[in-house]
């Protein structure tokens, strides 16, 4: 029986690949780690040097978050890029994890910005060519035709979740009775581990995958002459430094940076959409399944400006304006942010289930990524009776509730909005269309940067009008996708190119 004929059977009688406890244990180790540092982040980039931060302004911190966040997020192009035409995915996903366990050491042991610059860099683009890498290599452990692919890619999410949840619970402890670099330390462990375990189980995981998908992950599927890989490389690690030289010296402030990113991604976006719109390669069908995915773009932009305010704005709020006390115990501002992925992992399920019972009967992919935008940017309004108060002045519960209906939003954009590239795709353009789903992270954690500049703490009127300004934006945007989606589907339904 050939490696296969026994992968086919294996998923056939019900059990999975080992790829698939191999990619879920990495990314969630990466998940554990990744979001324990992000939790603590802002915190340390703006408290003051007295408690261990970096005494940066508040805007500041909020806005290199955002920035950051849209760095990562580009650097997952980077990392499909690097994945076809240089390395393969495999070997991607060990360079990704090498850099991640760098930049996490870097953090934690070297200090202030000699730590932090190097440490960020390396974790986006870890993180970068690790999440693409991963993803294919779970795609490639499972026949075509598989019926238990669906659940693997399930699982996966699980895991990504539930290192969501776990990691800002261990980090946040450590910060708030060890320092920082305590909390970056565990975070440096967790992938250090993630590693280990991944490494541990890599010859069971190639030798199930054969011989052919083996070569087909570890080489590129499109190889590029090393001399050209090496000088495309090369000039992009130097304009990385340039930009990093331009903001320690002044040149460019996290603000700009936040902003620049914003203009680079949209720009990004645009030159994609014209592409496809003005190819020959597409046919007129393809067209206006393009332009029906116009207004599912902007809802999951919108969405993502939204959900990146609890690693910023809301993670500042909770700093200074949140009652943390829960059955009597104060708990540490970074725990707010396992709320989330607790609440994603609560709904899931039920969700799922109704979307089933539904059927045929239920909304259009368009709507319900509409009415998740309005959901998500009614969350901003459950602060706003809250807002201008002074320290403990909010109650824990309110947060919780409007991170829940955020989170609630999250569920109507993100898998559908996923699922929905597939659809829309123009068969030339399948994996770059692909592509503006991760945009629109790209260009979400970037305007939730450049946005948060406009937030004031001790202001209850700089409060008030940015949260009422945020929300009543969303709002108007998912309104004008549901109304546009649903005239885009009319003529896509009349004319039978499919569902908007």
């Amino acid at each position: 029986m050939t490696i296969l004929e026994r992968r086919s059977r294996a998923t056939d009688q019900g059990t999975h690949p080992i790829a698939m406890p191999s990619m879920v244990s990495i990314e969630m180790w990466e998940r554990f780690s990744f979001y324990g540092m992000q939790a603590i982040l802002a915190y340390y980039l703006y408290f003051q040097a007295t408690d261990g931060g970096l005494g940066m302004a508040t805007s500041e911190a909020t806005a290199l978050v955002g920035a950051y966040g849209a760095f990562l997020y580009l650097c997952t192009f980077a990392g499909g890029w690097i994945g076809d035409r240089v390395l393969g995915a495999e070997r991607t996903l060990l360079t990704g994890a090498g850099l991640l366990v760098g930049g996490h050491v870097a953090l934690s042991a070297l200090p202030g910005f000699l730590g932090l610059i190097p440490g960020l860099l390396l974790i986006a683009a870890g993180s970068g060519l690790l999440k693409t890498a991963a993803v294919t290599v779970l795609g490639q452990a499972y026949p075509a035709a598989s019926p238990r692919r669906d659940a693997a890619f399930q699982i996966f999410y699980l895991g990504i979740n539930v290192g969501a949840l776990l990691g800002p619970l261990l980090t946040g402890w450590l910060a708030e009775r060890h320092g920082f670099h305590a909390g970056f330390a565990a975070a440096a462990g967790l992938m250090v581990l993630g590693l280990v375990v991944y490494l541990a189980m890599r010859p069971r995981l190639m030798a199930s995958l054969g011989a052919e998908t083996a070569r087909l992950l570890t080489r590129p599927t499109q190889p590029l002459a090393p001399a050209r890989a090496r000088l495309i490389i090369i000039a992009a690690v130097a304009a990385v430094a340039l930009v990093v030289a331009l903001l320690a010296v002044g040149v460019i402030t996290p603000a700009r940076l936040a902003a620049t990113f914003l203009v680079i991604t949209v720009a990004a976006a645009l030159l994609l959409f014209g592409q496809m719109f003005l190819s020959p390669a597409v046919t007129p069908g393809e067209r206006r399944r393009v332009l029906a995915f116009v207004p599912l773009f902007l809802a999951s932009t919108t969405y993502w400006a939204l959900q990146s305010q609890i690693y910023g704005v809301l993670a500042v709020y909770s700093d200074v304006h949140l009652d943390r006390t829960v059955a009597g115990h104060e708990i540490p501002a970074a725990w707010t942010q396992s709320l989330n992925p607790f609440y994603i992992l609560a709904f899931s399920l039920p969700l799922a289930w109704l979307w089933v019972r539904l059927g045929s009967r239920g909304p259009a992919s368009s709507t319900k990524m509409g009415v998740g935008v309005i959901i998500a940017g009614s969350s901003m309004l459950i602060m706003l009776p809250f807002v201008g108060g002074g320290e403990n002045s909010t109650p824990f519960l309110v947060l919780a509730a409007a991170i829940g209906t955020l989170s609630l939003g999250e569920m109507l954009i993100g898998p559908i909005g996923m699922a929905s590239t597939a659809i829309h795709a123009p068969r030339a353009f399948a994996t770059r269309f692909s592509a503006l789903y991760f945009l629109t992270l790209a260009i979400g954690t970037s305007l939730a940067g450049t946005l948060s500049t406009f937030y004031d703490s001790t202001s209850a009127d700089s409060e008030r009008t940015y949260f009422l300004s945020v929300a009543a934006a969303a709002i108007l945007i998912g309104v004008v996708c549901l109304a546009a989606s649903r005239a885009l589907r009319r003529h896509l339904t009349a004319e039978g190119s499919g569902e908007a």
